[in-house]
């Protein structure tokens, strides 16, 4: 198996469906910040901030949260998008 590339895994909290995105920003094409509860530029540092202050490690193979909100609107996980590898 080979890592492409981490995805971005979006959840309202209170149930309904799971959102898989490549970027932070591709959540804003779909979503207002208002839906999420964050802005675009909040949420980039946030994100940035959480990581570093929980030591996530961003190489991992397994699915991490990498953000939840305060007012309980949403939970971020990064995943790996795992790929066969395609020489063996």
């Amino acid at each position: 198996m080979k890592i492409a590339q981490s995805v971005i895994i979006l959840s309202f909290k209170g149930g309904g469906e799971s959102f898989i995105f490549g970027s932070l920003s591709a959540i804003y094409a779909m979503f207002t910040p208002e839906q999420l509860g964050i802005s675009y530029s909040a949420l980039r540092n946030a994100v940035a901030k959480y990581i570093k202050e929980n030591n996530v490690n961003e190489n991992d193979l397994c699915s991490q949260i990498i953000y939840e909100t305060r007012n309980g609107k949403i939970i971020l996980k990064r995943a790996p998008l795992l790929l066969a590898d395609k020489s063996k």
